[in-house]
């Protein structure tokens, strides 16, 4: 991967096709940058589970928002994935077979972070090199 490319989408809460439609925008940039199918896939899965998180959670129940998707590399073999809603971030117990969403993330992710004014921002950084993605430094669950 050489340069810096860039990705912005925005969708409706309330579509249902909303998760697919960002996960297969975001499979294209990522194909088009030619990060390798393996961890091309961890990626999608983890941006997967944000924007799932966003769409879910982010809006009272009945009411629709926007989400959006800004990912973007540099030269250095680093992609940086945001999702970002302008909802409310719901710190909530885990329950059974729930609430794994952001673990998941954080397996995946080479470092994430979170930032709930304004709304929500989840923010991922991924390393595109095959090599470097195996190295990943271990965050706490």
């Amino acid at each position: 991967m050489t340069g810096r490319s860039e990705l912005r989408i925005n969708r409706d809460t309330g579509d249902p096709a909303t998760p697919k439609a960002l996960r297969h925008a975001l499979a294209s940039f990522l194909a088009a940058l030619r990060i390798e199918t393996p961890l091309r896939e961890d990626i999608i899965i983890a941006v997967g589970e944000a924007v799932a998180n966003a769409v879910e959670h982010a809006y009272r129940t009945g009411d629709s928002g926007t989400v959006e998707l800004h990912a973007s590399t540099d030269a250095e073999d680093v992609l940086l994935v945001d999702v970002f809603d302008r909802g409310a971030f719901i710190d909530r117990e885990l329950r059974e077979g729930r609430g794994l969403g952001l673990r998941i993330v954080r397996a995946i992710a080479r470092a994430v972070s979170i930032d709930t004014e304004g709304g929500t921002r989840i923010r991922m950084v991924f390393n595109t090199d095959p090599a470097a993605a195996q190295q990943k430094p271990a965050q706490p669950a």
